[in-house]
């Protein structure tokens, strides 16, 4: 046997003798995959929030209701009397669309006169406002076709007397928020804080395992309190974390010239609640890790499906229930919604109350968790200790 046979033999053996590189070889993959298959098992975009204004209230406004009511992409959660108030709906995230019916539209149609139907679309997300501007036109395009036969069955006009009748509905769109639907304005954040989010789990994930790894870990259990090994294990990667986020929104922002609205003061406090709920979670992994490569196994296959999770791109409401609960159980969800809040709709504080309170908690039982397992391997320890006293 050659050289390279041997050594080909030797690493193949190697494979599959080591259980954590088997895994990640052949059991993460599979797992992803079948997660990204239940993540798109709809196909498409469904059941997007819709609020409705019929200032009509004619027999072809509900015509239109019933035509978007059937249509599995919308989901008309409300209807209100004026547009301020469908606005305001829109702009507090409790409806993705808004169709406005205008006042004498059937009318207008009778009598030939231009008719519109406009939908103000939430671009803050371009799956829903493409998905949206596809689904509407195609809806109020077949509402005005009905709308128009009906019309020239009615006066028995048909070939080109027939064709001049059809004037019909015209669909319109407003798009708030990324008009130009440019992906620099909607991709780039949701990547930024994918980054972000990896290097600060990986780094903090590392920290004890590393010790463990080198044999100093025990006598630092010995030494010193949980407060002080949390404290001085967090400060620094808390530190490197926002001085990360700074720079890299900073460079976006400025160096890029990616339009934003709201204040970059509310972000870097939304960054501050993101990157301590990744600390913790990344600590209570490397309490638990018994190495370095256990512990960057399980950051990793935590961070690498956030952002298709997150609801960034591919809508949360859209997902199955299962894989959902995974998106909303992430940190990367709720940051990715407090950047969009603040930065591409010029939100307030008071817009991502709900993110900050669960990255709090995150936080909380991220170091709750750690704060056992140090309980458990202090324990551990002494009862070594008594033994070997003992004997």
């Amino acid at each position: 046997m050659s050289n390279f046979s041997r050594l080909f033999w030797s690493e193949w053996q190697n494979l599959f003798a080591n259980k954590t590189i088997r895994n990640v070889l052949f059991i993460v993959p599979i797992i992803y995959l079948t997660l990204f298959g239940f993540l798109y098992s709809e196909k498409k975009v469904m059941n997007i929030p819709t609020v409705m204004v019929d200032a009509d209230q004619t027999e072809l406004s509900r015509e239109l209701y019933r035509a978007f009511e059937v249509d599995q992409t919308f989901k008309i959660t409300s209807i209100v009397g004026t547009e301020e108030e469908a606005m305001r709906l829109v702009d507090k995230g409790e409806a993705n669309i808004a169709l406005i019916i205008p006042a004498e539209l059937e009318k207008n149609v009778k009598a030939g006169r231009p008719a519109e139907v406009l939908t103000v679309i939430d671009g803050s997300n371009m799956m829903i406002s493409n998905t949206a501007v596809r689904a509407a036109s195609t809806v109020v395009k077949s509402v005005s076709a009905g709308a128009t036969l009906k019309k020239m069955e009615a006066k028995g006009s048909w070939g080109e007397e027939g064709k001049n009748l059809f004037t019909g509905i015209d669909y319109r769109y407003r798009v708030l928020y990324n008009p130009t639907f440019s992906y620099m304005s909607f991709m780039v954040f949701g990547l930024t804080g994918t980054v972000l989010q990896q290097v600060l789990f990986l780094g903090i994930a590392l920290s004890v395992a590393q010790q463990k790894e080198e044999g100093t870990w025990k006598e630092t259990l010995k030494s010193h309190s949980f407060f002080a090994i949390t404290a001085s294990k967090l400060l620094p990667y808390f530190l490197a974390g926002t001085l990360n986020v700074f720079l890299g929104f900073t460079l976006l922002l400025k160096g890029f010239e990616i339009p934003y609205y709201g204040s970059t003061f509310d972000l870097m406090l939304v960054a501050t609640a993101f990157n301590l709920a990744v600390l913790a979670i990344g600590y209570a992994i490397s309490f638990f890790s018994k190495d370095q490569l256990q512990a960057t196994q399980i950051a990793m296959m935590i961070a690498v499906p956030s952002f298709m999770l997150s609801g960034f791109t591919w809508p949360l409401a859209s997902m199955p229930t299962a894989v959902a609960a995974i998106g909303k159980s992430l940190p990367l969800t709720y940051f990715l919604d407090g950047v969009r809040e603040i930065l591409s709709k010029g939100h307030d504080l008071s817009y991502v109350t709900h993110d900050l309170a669960v990255l709090g908690f995150m936080t909380l039982l991220g170091l709750f968790s750690a704060y056992v397992i140090y309980l458990l391997q202090t324990r551990k320890k002494k009862e070594v200790v008594a033994e070997t006293t003992t004997v």
